[in-house]
C-alpha cells in the first residue's frame, strides 16, 4: 500500500474514532468545552489523516454522484435513440396503411371481387416492418414500460399477420373453398387493422413520453385503457 493510501486509510478511521469518542463523551455527560479541548490537544499527525481521511470520503462521494450521473445520462441518450428509430419505423407503415376506414373499404372491394369470381386468389404481398425493431431487440431494456408495452403489442401482432400471410400465400389457400379464402382474408383485413390501431398508440406514448416525460405519458396510457375498455363494452 502506498503512503498515500496508508495515510487515507488512517485518516478514515481516525474519522470513526473520533466521531464515536465525542458520541461517547456526550452520552456520559462531558461538555463541548472538555471535548474541544481535548481535540485540540490531539498529536498533528492524527489531524493530518483525519483531514486526508475527510478528503477521501469527499471523493468517494463525488465520485459515485458523477459516475450514476453519466450513467444516467447514457441511459437517457439510449432511450431517445431507441424511441426516435422505432417511431420512425412505426410511422412508416402507418403512413402505408392510411387509416381504417381506407383500409376497410379496399378490403371490402377485393371481398366483393372474391365473391363474384369463385376462382379468384388475391395475391398477399409480403412484408417486413420490423428491421429497426429486429436490429434493436437487444437494446429494448432501456424502454420504459410505458412505451415498451404498446410497442411489443405492436410487433407481436405484425408477426402474427405476417405468420397469417405466409399462410395465404400456400397452396392450401389457392385450393381451399371460395368461402374460406374469404373469410382468411378478412382476418387479414382484420389483422392489418389492429397492426394500426396498436401502432397509433405506440407512436403517440413516444410522442407524449418525449414531450412531457414519463408521467404524462403513463397517464395517457391509463386514460386509453379506460377509453378501449369502455369502447369494448359499449361494443357487446
Amino acid at each position: 500500500m502506498s503512503d498515500r493510501a496508508s495515510i487515507a486509510a488512517g485518516g478514515t478511521i481516525v474519522v470513526v474514532f473520533l466521531f464515536l469518542s465525542a458520541a461517547a463523551g456526550w452520552l456520559q455527560g462531558v461538555t463541548a468545552r472538555a471535548v474541544f479541548d481535548w481535540l485540540r490537544n490531539l498529536d498533528p499527525r492524527l489531524w493530518q489523516a483525519f483531514v486526508a481521511g475527510v478528503f477521501l470520503a469527499m471523493g468517494w462521494i463525488v465520485n459515485g454522484w458523477q459516475n450514476r450521473r453519466v450513467a444516467a445520462q447514457l441511459r437517457a441518450e439510449r432511450l431517445r435513440d431507441a424511441h426516435r428509430a422505432i417511431f420512425a419505423e412505426i410511422d412508416a407503415n402507418l403512413s402505408n396503411l392510411l387509416d381504417e376506414g381506407s383500409l376497410r373499404a379496399e378490403g371490402a372491394e377485393m371481398i366483393a371481387r372474391m365473391d363474384g369470381d369463385p376462382d379468384f386468389v388475391p395475391l398477399i404481398p409480403r412484408e417486413r416492418h420490423d428491421r429497426i425493431f429486429s436490429a434493436l431487440e437487444e437494446e429494448i431494456h432501456v424502454l420504459p414500460r410505458v412505451t415498451i408495452d404498446p410497442i411489443v403489442a405492436y410487433y407481436s401482432q405484425l408477426g402474427s399477420l405476417g405468420a397469417h400471410v405466409d399462410d395465404m400465400r400456400g397452396n392450401a389457400f389457392k385450393t381451399m373453398a371460395p368461402d374460406r379464402r374469404v373469410a382468411m382474408y378478412r382476418d387479414y383485413i382484420d389483422m392489418k387493422a389492429a397492426a394500426l390501431r396498436l401502432g397509433r398508440k405506440a407512436v403517440w406514448l413516444i410522442e407524449v413520453y418525449a414531450a412531457d416525460g414519463k408521467d404524462a405519458a403513463e397517464a395517457e396510457a391509463a386514460r386509453l385503457d379506460v377509453n378501449s375498455r369502455d369502447g369494448a363494452r359499449s361494443a357487446l
